[in-house]
């Protein structure tokens, strides 16, 4: 059967008019009660001010972070991007792509776009720019996304320079082959790692990244002011058809986020994305209507090290999970600002289903009685990263783990991010760990290939069920939606049988922001991401 998708430029839209339509991705927020939907909006679009933490990279294929992408996915436009109305992929630089199995793709590029200095894009733009970013001596962090690409090993390796599968085929037409099927291709190509990078950047990449040209809806004013600012001008000659709502924005960068939430309520910044817990009970006698809630696809997680011998029973795992009382722990700790999980696949996502999860269900009698004729352990050691508030909560599923399932000792183990992930990488871990995941792009194949399928390098659990990568690899190489979505969840429900990984919460984002902005205009992805370019400002 063949693929055939087109899209003027103009699918993936966002106007501020069109921002209610977008409750898909929204929580309690997004629905119109927030700011004054009749204020006249500033002329020309205005300055807007918003809350970022400091980049670790402003370079598209080594950003793998959200304060650094937020920034770059307004800088830069990939080959697609993604509608969050409809969460599918839709044009960017490429205005149609085609498939006939899967593996072969051929993208036609517009004509018409730019890089910020004027350098045209064409499909040799692409070409550059991947094999750079795959290339050994880059070492840049996004060069595995491109795995999928025949000849990635290669390049990878330094036994080439160019990826086989990488083809300019004329100035606007881009060939890519792949090693196996993957339908959610045009998807994966909008995130970060694949954006287009002028021939500027490979001269100086360290002087680039200081101020990047890109191509997209906003240009750099300057340089990056470190741990100061971030600021960005409306790019006039954009290609695309739903340029930018603010003429210009601001990313305020502040170590301390309650110095952030203090600013907005005195006027100083205009708005934040990630109010944390603690000041949740605080946003509506602080902000009235200025303020949003919104569902995401951040997940937190307790995984097994199941190359333990203590974890290798899957009863001992459910019992883990029936012992834990989700809602307790969100209500008296986190301020109501998570919801259960009861799934993998994020509950925004269409192949989600509600309750898909038989062990997630708090049921300590059940708990009990599996966890004793499992022979689980007396004693447990759970890890988690330090530094980033997770001290509490951990602690209380330890109590609720030793309240009902009578372990007798638990112990914490906690190091920075970086020493927290040589213990996975090097199988050190001894006990059930803390981490968590968040959609880069809106598929729920990016929901649970990259930790658990065999041998992928997110895999800390050491999971490994033929089954399930079967049924990813059927899923992927789907050519209907319908029968890939079925596949999909049937992985799913191998992954909640067997439960390398407990499902804890999915995190809700509280969003404040001044009288300034149209609360009708804010709205936040399913990625964490606050559409910082369709607010709308009102005049001074």
């Amino acid at each position: 059967m063949r693929t055939h998708r087109t899209f003027s430029r103009g699918a993936v839209a966002v106007s501020a008019a069109a921002a209610l339509t977008l409750t898909a991705c929204g929580g309690n927020g997004g629905n119109g009660d927030g700011g004054d939907g009749d204020a006249q909006a500033a002329d020309g679009g205005g300055t807007v001010s918003a809350y970022n933490c400091e980049p670790q990279f402003l370079v598209p294929g080594n950003s793998t972070e959200v304060c650094g992408s937020w920034v770059l996915e307004n800088l830069f436009t990939g080959l697609t991007q993604i509608d969050y109305d409809t969460l599918e992929a839709g044009a960017g630089v490429a205005e149609s792509w085609e498939t006939e199995d899967n593996v072969t793709w051929t993208f036609e590029l517009g004509e018409d776009w730019t890089f910020h200095n004027g350098d045209p894009i064409t499909a040799q733009t692409f070409v550059d720019t991947w094999n750079w970013v795959v290339a050994e001596d880059n070492a840049q962090q996004n060069a595995n996304f491109h795995d999928k690409f025949l000849g990635y090993d290669d390049v990878a390796s330094g036994d080439a320079e160019e990826m086989e599968g990488v083809r300019a085929v004329d100035d606007y037409t881009l060939e890519l082959e792949l090693t196996e099927p993957f339908s959610p291709l045009p998807m994966m190509l909008s995130y970060t790692g694949f954006y287009p990078m002028p021939d500027v950047a490979f001269e100086d990449i360290e002087a680039f990244e200081q101020a990047p040209v890109g191509n997209g809806r906003y240009q750099m004013d300057g340089e990056w002011v470190h741990d100061e600012e971030i600021a960005v001008e409306r790019f006039d000659d954009w290609a695309g058809e739903d340029p930018g709502v603010p003429q210009r924005i601001e990313w305020k960068i502040y170590a301390d986020i309650d110095t952030a939430y203090m600013d907005v309520q005195a006027g100083n910044l205009d708005i934040m994305d990630s109010v944390p817990p603690h000041l949740r009970p605080n946003m509506e006698a602080d902000f009235g209507e200025d303020q949003e809630t919104f569902d995401t696809s951040s997940f937190t997680y307790m995984g097994f090290p199941l190359y333990q011998e203590d974890f290798e029973d899957e009863d001992v795992r459910h019992a883990l999970s029936m012992a834990i009382d989700r809602q307790e722990i969100i209500d008296t700790i986190h301020n109501g600002a998570f919801t259960p999980a009861s799934n993998i696949i994020p509950p925004m996502l269409p192949e989600a289903r509600e309750d898909a999860c038989e062990y997630c269900e708090f049921d300590p009698d059940a708990a009990a009685e599996l966890y004793e004729e499992a022979g689980g352990p007396e004693d447990l050691t759970v890890y988690f990263n330090s530094g980033a508030g997770h001290e509490e909560w951990t602690e209380a599923i330890a109590n609720q783990w030793q309240q009902h399932l009578g372990v007798e000792n638990v112990s914490f183990e906690s190091l920075e991010f970086a020493q927290y992930l040589d213990l996975h990488d090097n199988d050190e871990i001894t006990g059930p760990y803390r981490l968590g995941w968040v959609l880069s792009y809106p598929s729920p194949q990016y929901a649970m290939e990259p930790i658990y399928t065999t041998g992928q390098s997110s895999n800390y659990a050491g999971f490994s069920n033929e089954e399930f990568d079967d049924l990813i690899d059927e899923a992927n190489a789907a050519l209907e939606e319908d029968e890939a979505a079925e596949l999909y969840q049937q992985a799913e429900d191998i992954l909640l049988e067997e439960m390398p990984v407990i499902p804890l919460w999915f995190q809700n984002f509280g969003v404040v922001h001044s009288d300034r902005i149209d609360g009708d205009s804010v709205l936040m992805d399913p990625r964490t991401f606050l559409r910082v370019e369709q607010l709308v400002v009102a005049e001074d």
